[in-house]
């Protein structure tokens, strides 16, 4: 049951067809035990063939809107984001912590002409993304400390991201002292995102952001998404039952 999972779980990050040959690196395993999980995995529509790959199939779309149905914080976000007087414009976004990973759990798009999203169940670092940042912020520092032990190596993807552990932890203490998070660009070139983590949620840290043009942030804004995001936090936690 744990390599199913787990190899389902490296055709969620890939996000493409993968061949048994790869799977079998990447999880460490015998190409002869990856192509028997697959057939297992194939027999209940998990996973199905794809260009000589494997990718998710169906049922695992199916479970997973299943919970997100099931999820009253996922329905709170839902309807209150739209209310939010500068938030509701903008793409906003609902995300746990899994490790040193952001998952997406929902998207509210904005009435801004240039939609900015990430796409649901998606995958990111934790440490180039202002969601992350705000929940790895909010972690008691033994557990905090416990998981920056599981980076081997930080991400770089623009100019602006962290090359250093020093740097993220001094990032990650100016996001306590002031309450939210930041990514300037650490992410994608010309996209500013701004997170605040929900109050209370020690065993899913979770998160919400807004995710905007980064020429289009002035600090009026900038000031009045966080209090947008510091309402639906609270309000979120209220009903987080992750």
């Amino acid at each position: 049951m744990t390599r199913a999972v787990a190899l389902m779980e490296e055709l969620a990050r890939q996000r493409r067809p993968v061949g048994i040959a790869e799977l079998a690196r990447s999880l460490d395993l015998a190409k002869s035990t990856v192509a028997n999980l697959c057939t297992a995995l194939e027999g209940t529509h998990m996973i199905r063939r794809v260009d000589g790959g494997w990718a998710l199939g169906y049922k695992a779309v199916e479970l997973g809107q299943a919970f997100l149905a099931g999820t009253d914080v996922v329905e709170e976000f839902r309807r209150t984001a739209g209310t939010l007087p500068l938030g509701a414009q903008e793409t906003m976004l609902l995300a746990v912590l899994e490790g040193v990973e952001v998952v997406y759990l929902a998207r509210h798009d904005g009435t801004q002409p240039v939609r900015l999203a990430s796409d649901i169940g998606r995958r990111m670092p934790a440490v180039v993304t202002a969601l992350g940042k705000a929940m790895l912020a909010s972690l008691p520092d033994d557990e905090l400390k416990k998981r920056l032990g599981l980076v081997d190596e930080l991400p770089v993807i623009t100019a602006k991201s962290h090359r250093t552990l020093d740097e993220l932890r001094r990032d990650l203490d100016r996001t306590r002292e002031r309450g939210y998070a930041l990514d300037d660009e650490q992410n994608t070139e010309g996209i500013t995102c701004v997170s605040v983590a929900l109050p209370g949620c020690p065993t899913t840290p979770t998160a919400v952001s807004a995710t905007l043009l980064t020429a289009r942030m002035t600090s009026e804004l900038c000031e009045g998404l966080i209090t947008d995001l510091t309402v639906l936090a609270r309000e979120l936690s209220r009903t987080a039952s992750l």
